[in-house]
Order: C-alpha cells, then structure tokens, then sequence
C-alpha cells in the first residue's frame, strides 16, 4: 500500500503547508508569549518542527507494517505508547542537540530550552496521536474502497455468469430444432439443406463470438437475426415473412449481445408454428430525443390455437438479462391483445439523431 503523503503530490502539498503553519504558529508564540528574540524563536521553530515533520512520515511504516487489523486493541495501544516515547525521545535528543550545538553562547535559550521539556513533550505526544490517527483514518478508507472494488468485481463476475447461464439455455434449444430441420431437408432437397447448413454455421459463429462487455451494436444484431431468418424460412417458406423498419442512425447503438434472436424465435414459434395462414413478424427500432434505442419485436397469432407447451425461456430469459445489464426493469415490456403480440425494449445510451427512416424486408 503506497504511502498515503508521499505518493500523492496534493497531499504532500498540504502536509507540508499544515508545518509551515504549525512553525509560524510555534515561532510567535515563543516571540510573544516567552519574549525570546526573532532569532531564536525562528530557530527553535525550525529545528524542532522539520524534524517532526519528517520523522512522522516514517510513523506511517510503523503502522503499515505492524499488521493494525491483527492482534487485539490493548496490544495495538501498547505499541503505539512504546513507539510514541521512542519517537519523541528521539525528536527531542535530536533537536536538543542541534539548538545546544548552534547557540551554545545563549545561555538565557538554553536555561529556557531546558525548562521545556515537559511542554515540548506534551506537544510531541499530541503531534504523534494526530499523525497516528490520521494514518488510520487513511488506511480505513482505502480497505473500505478495496472492499468496494472487490464486491464490484465479484456482482460483475455473478452477473456475467448469469447472463452466460441464461445464454447457454438459448442455444442448445434452437441448435436442436435446426438439424431436425436439416435431416429432414437431406433427403428431399439436398441444396437447401447444404444452405441451412451454411447459415446455421454464420448463426452460431456469431452466438459464440465473445463480446467486450457483452454489448454489441443493432447492426451485428440484425446482421445474426438475418441469418436466423435465412434458416427458418428453409422451414416455413411463405409462411413467414419478416419486417424491419429502422432509422438508420440507430444501426451503430449498442445493446446487449444477442438480446434479439430469443425474442424473434420466441415469435415463430407462438405466431408461426401453429398457424395456417402467413403470420408477419415485425421488427421497429427508433432513436428518440432522450438518446434511447427503442426496439419493438411483434407479430400476430392465432388465438383459436391452444398455446404450445414449453417453459418460455426466450422470454423469461431476455427479460432477466435486461434486468442485469441494466439494473432495472423498467426498459422491458409485454403486450399482448386478441391475437397481437409485442414486446418492447429499451436501451439507454448517447446518439445523435435524425428522422430519416431505413425500411426493408425478407
């Protein structure tokens, strides 16, 4: 741990500045209260205040080393005591001896000089105690901030494994549909199948890629939807078309890594799988004022058709990931009507806007 004066300049200055006013204070008091001449007093001051003021930046090793949280409070207060006498007989011995050395003629100074000693120690013990304290205080403070730092990591890691979790729940579920698909397309239709195969490997090239922060921008996002889209269409042909409606500006924000995909399967497979007629999947992304990304996945569904059994990972698992990365509920929403459904995300961050609208369609 770095030395809490030394190695930060503002502190330094105002350590240094805290002596110099203690030295000012010491040298008038002496001037006026004791009547001993500017010299003198200047002298007195100087000596006896730049060696404390070095030998308490040496108290901070005695703490740092001495294991201050080990060991019980008596023995610490103990040592403190023992380390205070010898520091202040030190200081004293010291300074006695440059002041007899230097102004060995002023014999009135030195019966002074002599006089106070049980004032001087006083003062020394107090300079002591306040140094001590503060050395406490400033270890305290950066053990609270480590401890801040380290339960940070350790939510970060808990919520990176989290989202991994809910993550790995995602793929193993589509991976499986897929090469049923692709089984049955071997025989019938080879080519298509060989298409499938290759869009599946772009699809999961890009659900195994890592991602810095787990975030990645619209465009890769709509990039991977594609692809996914390509595969499902081998299996649904016309029965299901998909829309995406965009301000351009928007394709360069950021959202969490694969945050989309669950939601669109989540829609073919309520919207599309038990239908009988063309079921349209839309997909509405928008930039507003209060630089949000707003995303809006719905699609219509046939209500007369009893809802496919399952455990709503798509949708349970999207939501929990928002709730992590964002740490709030409030940027996802579901909406649903007779035979409409809607899901609406939001992503908060800064963006500069226009209106200018992007549409396409598959």
């Amino acid at each position: 741990m770095p030395h809490p004066i030394l190695n930060d300049r503002k502190n330094t200055i105002i350590y240094f500045v805290v002596w110099v006013l203690i030295a000012a204070v010491h040298t008038l008091i002496l001037w006026f209260l004791v009547d001993i001449t500017p010299y003198l007093a200047v002298a007195d001051s100087l000596v006896f205040n730049l060696l404390f003021m070095g030998m308490g930046l040496s108290v901070w090793y005695t703490i740092r080393y001495s294991g201050y949280i080990r060991g019980l409070i008596t023995d610490q207060v103990l040592n403190h005591i023992l380390s205070g006498v010898v520091a202040i007989g030190i200081w004293l011995g010291v300074g006695y001896l440059i002041l007899y050395f230097i102004l060995s003629e002023q014999t009135a100074y030195l019966e002074f000089l002599n006089r106070s000693i049980p004032a001087r120690v006083i003062s020394g013990l107090f300079y002591y105690a306040v140094l001590v304290l503060i050395y406490y205080l400033n270890l305290n403070t950066q053990d609270r901030q480590e401890r801040i730092r380290n339960e940070a990591r350790l939510r970060l890691q808990v919520r990176e494994a989290e989202i991994d979790r809910l993550k790995a729940q995602i793929n193993p579920h589509f991976l499986f549909n897929s090469l049923n698909s692709v089984s049955s397309l071997i025989g019938d239709n080879p080519g298509e199948a060989r298409e499938m195969v290759i869009k599946l490997s772009d699809f999961l090239r890009y659900s195994l890629e890592y991602k810095e922060n787990e975030m990645t921008t619209l465009k890769s996002e709509l990039d991977h939807i594609k692809s996914y889209i390509g595969i499902e269409k081998v299996r649904f042909g016309n029965r299901m078309s998909f829309h995406i409606d965009l301000q351009p500006e928007c394709l360069d924000m950021r959202l969490p890594h694969m945050i989309l995909q669950p939601l669109v399967e989540n829609a073919i497979k309520h919207g599309v799988y038990e239908s009988t007629e063309p079921v349209e999947i839309r997909l509405h992304a928008a930039c507003d004022e209060r630089e949000l990304l707003n995303v809006t996945i719905s699609n219509d569904y046939d209500a007369r058709v009893p809802a496919r059994k399952g455990k709503g990972i798509g949708l349970t698992n999207t939501m929990h990931r928002m709730k992590l990365v964002y740490n709030s509920d409030r940027f996802f929403s579901v909406d649903r009507t007779a035979n409409h459904f809607t899901v609406q995300l939001t992503f908060p961050q800064l963006l500069t806007h226009d209106n200018n609208l992007y549409s396409t369609h598959y």
